[in-house]
Parts: structure tokens; sequence; C-alpha cells
């Protein structure tokens, strides 16, 4: 049994699991529900995810969806996929894939970068708007020729996460623009491949899919996907776009100059801009509506140290982050002495260091669980202030920031980032994924549909912090202290590594 509402299906494939969300013709979400997945680690800055693994994790989101309204997701008229990025995923002639995907944490292509990439920085800097880094895929690209060249040479096409999920729903291979301008693959003036580079590098263009505008429709849903999905066979299915690029078009971010900050595993301050830019230290990103261009500064772990403390330090998997939030209320600002550095993944944007490593810095026989979580805190909003001062735009303070994420469920961690940050922070719909609502604009355009709009001015907001004028003077100290904290160590990490 079908329902008569106009329905359309957001995926979105985050770093530890999957979220699928179900929003009608006026922006309503109606239903959302999540699956995690794992990562593997290989050691030596390797880190891989398998395909399969994103394939099972969507099909048991979309698949719950289906169990709580199962009218509904027969209704869908629309999907699109969103993904964090970039990955590296080979896959044969026969549609397999050939080994589980490098994702963006993955660092092993930093010899290629050095050793290769360096003589040609110029002109990658200048097409692909992004600085050479091993997080991007190109260098990852190269190494896998270098160092698995069988395994290149059997690669029919390389897909990103998104793609593959398209892939799966409509059997034809694509990569969304948003995407291709995260692996410096693409002209971001031209949004065309860039042919030069792959010959330059010897490396294969005929390997690379077609580039689609993320409101393009790819193709349609298969049989049997719809049969595993539950939802009608010829669906249209969008190429969709990255996650950066699905959250702020879910949150209504689309004014040049606005600010906005996803919270999750890994945080990230982005502004709107018109026109493609470089920055050394920030990455490009495009927006999922066209015409429009992100600048964007990303740190690898905030939410992922407060996880990896309750984990591995706390021994309470599973445990609700809200009790932690209620620990971190305990201590006072400034966490007794206590300062962390979240580098627990190395970092990106805008120290790009892989050597970088986490600590706890200032520890006593006083110290307490709570000190630590108000620590984790504090230290990832000072991440994020060395963001917000690379972006060096006169009254940047006055701006206000919309947020959105896991992380802004905890009010006193965003209290946190308001007083660091000396920002008003707006939080816009915590209860419904940003990004799924953004992968329903996509949608709908692609299928011509007049999709809602939210603007910056929409009162919808959950919550909103301002300044502490009080503690103004305090944190930017404690900022100053902890800047002085990670220059004293910071070439002490890249001598530990073992």
């Amino acid at each position: 049994m079908k329902s008569d509402r106009a329905v359309f299906l957001g995926v979105d494939v985050g770093t530890t699991s999957v979220k699928a969300g179900l929003v009608d013709a006026s922006g309503q979400g109606l239903l959302q529900a999540s699956r995690e997945y794992p990562s593997y680690p290989m050691g030596q800055s390797r880190v891989e995810q398998s395909a399969w693994d994103w394939w099972d994790a969507a099909t048991a989101a979309v698949r719950r969806l289906g169990e709580k309204a199962p009218a509904l997701l027969a209704s869908v008229r629309g999907i699109s996929v969103s993904s964090q990025a970039p990955t590296l995923l080979a896959i044969g002639g026969d549609g397999q894939p050939l080994g589980r995907g490098m994702i963006w944490m993955d660092q092993r292509a930093e010899d290629v970068c050095r050793e290769v990439l360096t003589l040609h920085a110029a002109y990658i800097n200048g097409f692909s708007g992004n600085r050479l880094d091993p997080y991007y895929v190109l260098p990852k690209l190269l190494w896998h020729k270098r160092h698995e060249p069988e395994q290149y040479a059997q690669t029919w096409k390389y897909l990103q996460i998104n793609g593959w999920l398209v892939y799966q729903l409509t059997g034809r291979c694509s990569i969304d623009v948003s995407s291709a301008a995260l692996t410096q693959t693409l002209n971001v003036h031209t949004l065309r491949t860039e042919e030069g580079a792959f010959s330059l590098l010897g490396l294969d263009a005929g390997k690379w899919p077609e580039v689609f505008g993320c409101d393009e429709v790819v193709g349609t849903v298969t049989g049997q996907a719809a049969a595993l999905w539950g939802v009608p066979e010829g669906t249209p299915v969008a190429a969709g776009c990255i996650d950066g690029a699905s959250t702020p078009l879910g949150l209504g971010v689309t004014e040049p100059g606005a600010l906005f900050e996803m919270s999750g595993q890994s945080s990230g301050i982005g502004e709107i801009l018109r026109e493609p830019a470089f920055h050394p230290n920030l990455c490009l990103l495009k927006h999922a509506l066209p015409g429009l261009w992100i600048r964007k500064g990303s740190m690898s772990c905030s939410g992922g140290a407060l996880k990896w403390f309750r984990d591995c330090v706390d021994g309470r998997s599973g445990q609700d982050f809200s009790v932690y939030s209620q620990l971190a209320e305990q201590s006072p600002p400034g966490a007794r002495g206590v300062v962390f550095l979240p580098y627990l993944c190395g970092e990106r944007a805008p120290l790009w260091d892989r050597t970088l490593q986490g600590m706890f810095f200032g520890l006593s026989t006083s110290t307490g669980r709570e000190d630590l979580v108000r620590a984790i805190m504090e230290g990832t909003a000072f991440a994020l202030r060395t963001i917000l001062d690379e972006f060096q735009e006169p009254g940047i303070h006055e701006k206000v920031i919309l947020g959105t994420g896991g992380g802004y469920h905890s009010r006193v961690w965003s209290q946190i980032k308001s007083d660091v940050l000396n920002c008003t922070i707006r939080v816009r719909q915590p209860d419904f994924d940003a990004a799924l609502r953004g992968n329903a604009v996509l949608a709908m355009r692609a299928l011509g549909m007049p999709a809602f709009e939210r603007t910056e001015t929409d009162r919808e907001d959950t919550a909103v912090y301002v300044p502490d004028r009080e503690k103004r003077g305090f944190y930017e100290e404690r900022y100053q202290y902890y800047c002085k904290v990670f220059q004293a160590n910071r070439r002490l990490f890249g001598e530990n590594e073992v």
C-alpha cells in the first residue's frame, strides 16, 4: 500500500554510520534510521572501509524505515545519496570491489605527494583549487598504480562512496561534481575532468566515471535493488554529493559569506563562496547547488575524541553521551588546568600533518573524569578556533554560525564552542539530520520539482548560544596556552612514530 504523500529518500554515509531518512515535499523530516559499520585501520596511516559494509549498512537503515512506515517507503519518488569524502574505491569489470576503499583518513600516499606531485604543485593547485595532500584522491590514485599495478590494471572504474551506492541502485557509474572537486581530478573553473592531469601522471582517464551535477538523474532503481530496499522500481536516483555539501543545503546555508559547522566524528567550519578560490590551508568544496562553493577547514577527530574516551579510556562503550555532558558541567572552565590536543587521527585543515597525536597535558592527582571530559570539549573547540582564524576576514567573529550534528545535542559543549570562537551559534534541527534533508532537496530538483527553501533567517533554531563576554578574556588566554602546548610538542610527535 502506498501513501498519497510525496516522499523522498535521503541516505548519508558518514565515517562511522549510515543514516537514511524520509522527507516530504515541504521539507518535513518524517522518519530516520541509522546503522553503524566498521573501519579497518591497517597501520602506517592506512585506514580502509569495505564497500559492502557501506551497502549493507545503508540497506539495513532503509529497511528499518520500511519496518516503521512501509507505505511511506513504497511511495518514494526520488533518492539522493551523500557521503564522507574523498575515497578511492576500485571496482572490476564485473562490478565487484577490488579490495577495500581508502577513505579520507588514509595517508599512505604521502610519499607520492612528496616525490612526484610536488613537481606539479602549481598546476594541480591551479586547476583543482586545493593543496597537495594524501587526503585527496589524486595522490591515492597514483599510489594505487605504483604499488598495486595488477589491481590498477584490473580496475574498470574508480568510485566514491555515494557513487558506489548509486551504482548498486542503478547499475550506472558516476561521480557527482562535489565529490569530483575533492578528488583533484576536476578543473574547478570548467567543471570538467582535467584529463591533462591524467596524461601528465600516466594515469588512465578511462577508469574515471562520468561527472554529473549533484541534482542530475544518473539512473533509476533496478528491480533487484527495489526488492532489497523496499522502494518502487524505476525510482529516479540523483548523483548526490559529499556530506559537506548536503548538510549546508539542508540547513538552508546558501548565502555567500554564511558560516556553518558540522559536528560529528570530525568537525569543520565552512563558508559559502560565489567563486572557487585557492587557500593554502583550507579545502575548497563544491556546494550542492550550481554556482556556489565552500571554503572549509575540517579537523579529523572531535566527536571521535569523546567516543575514544568513552570506549577506550572510560571503558563504557555504548554509554549515552549525555552522561559526559553532565560530567563536563562539574568541571570549571579551563578543566582545572588540563589541556587536550585532539589530534588522535593526525590533522587536516589547517595543520595538514599526519604525524600529530592526541595528548592530555597538565594532569595531576586531583584530575577527575569530569576534567578530562571538559578538556576534550575545550580542546576540540580550540582546534575549531585554529580553523576560524584562517578565514582572516574583518568582523568574522560578528557572524552567526549555523550548527548541526550530534555534538550539538550537548548544551555545555555548544556553549564552550560559542565562548571559544567568540561567535553566536544557532543550532538548526538537530532532531532530523540536515544532510538527509539536503539530499531530499537534490532528489526533488532532479525530478524538476520546486524544492522547499530554507534560509538563514528561518526561525527554526532549536537553541541559540551567545558568547559569555565575562569568559572572553579567560578563553582567549587558554587558547593561546593551548597553542603553546601544541607548538612545544609538535616536533616530538614526528619523532614518536613506531
